[in-house]
């Protein structure tokens, strides 16, 4: 990363140089800065909406978004996409990257990011809403949070964004997903996607019925290949968007604000704890003595992290409900 102190790298953001919102989502990633700091330091913006658009891989979730993305400019928004990729085995970073998750040009005033999952969970990535928070702070209006490819259990994207919005696609077990209860509980509206592919009318026609039952909003179907339904999407986010700005949840914001504590926490919690153990080089030597058998994994972790100080842990821990064992 460039040398950029944190003051530079602000008043970059501030004045909406994309380099400088890349090396500030670069800097929440490989923690370079202390994050808490950078975001603070930008001023609030309590009307940027976050988009979760979530679905299966193969979806076509960055297709669809390739599609959106142009119309929401046209209409004066300023949209940020952060795509989550799978993590790199060889560098840590995004896989795919931003060049391969995105297949068109998005238009002047959009900004795109592709972000790897690393250590996180449920199709977002462990620094998805301080990344997010920025692109707020940046000043865009509208931020769509593409998950990698998760099934119905892996949501936790509901708990990052403001809205959800589910992809379903004909001939991929779909169905089946919908049969389900609950997947509307996490996701604000259905939306089929290839809707010129065979079995996509019966879909559809499922997800109606469905979304009756649950008094959610109908179903939505569009194909990216030739854009039939993409303008009532458009249409459909944009009213999605007015109302969440007219009437926010407040429990939402909450939310992501506990969230972000508690990551925090945890985080500093087992920097901590690695530090009292000796550092990697302690793990090196235990490894070493396990392998040897002059050592069992239970005596290991007992030198590691004695019983005692997890105790205290879990005290301090209070009614977070997260063991940290």
């Amino acid at each position: 990363m460039a040398t950029f102190d944190v003051e530079t790298l602000v008043a970059g953001i501030k004045a909406g140089e994309s380099r400088a919102i890349a090396q500030g989502i670069s800097a929440i990633e490989d923690e370079t800065y202390d994050t808490d700091h950078l975001i603070s330091s930008l001023p609030p913006s309590p009307n940027c909406v976050r988009i979760g658009v979530t679905g299966a891989t193969g979806v076509g979730k960055s297709s669809l978004l390739a599609r959106i993305v142009p119309s929401l400019l046209e209409r004066g928004e300023r949209v940020a996409v952060l795509a989550v990729d799978p993590t790199s085995p060889l560098s840590g970073g995004a896989l795919l990257a931003d060049r391969v998750r995105m297949p068109a040009d998005l238009g002047s005033g959009a900004f795109f990011r592709s972000v790897a999952s690393r250590h996180g969970s449920g199709g977002v990535a462990a620094c998805t809403d301080d990344a997010a928070e920025l692109l707020a702070r940046a000043g865009f209006s509208i931020v769509l949070v593409e998950t990698v490819g998760v099934g119905q259990l892996d949501m936790e994207v509901a708990e990052e964004t403001d809205d959800v919005w589910l992809l379903l696609s004909p001939e991929s077990g779909d169905v089946m997903q919908l049969l389900k209860s609950g997947v509307l509980e996490v996701a604000n509206q259905l939306v089929i996607h290839k809707g010129d592919r065979p079995g996509a009318g019966r879909l559809l026609r499922l997800a109606e019925e469905m979304c009756r039952e649950q008094e959610a909003p109908a179903p939505l179907m569009v194909s990216s290949r030739d854009d039939a339904g993409v303008d009532e999407l458009v249409e459909r986010l944009l009213d999605r968007v007015e109302g969440i700005r007219r009437a926010p949840d407040a429990g939402s914001e909450r939310r992501r604000l506990l969230r972000r504590l508690r990551r925090a926490t945890e985080k500093r919690w087992i920097s901590q704890g690695l530090d009292r153990a000796g550092g990697e080089d302690s793990f090196e030597q235990i490894a070493g003595e396990i392998l040897s058998q002059r050592l069992t994994i239970q005596e290991a972790l007992d030198r590691l992290a004695p019983p005692g100080e997890m105790k205290f842990c879990r005290a301090t821990a209070g009614g977070s409900g997260r063991k940290t064992t």
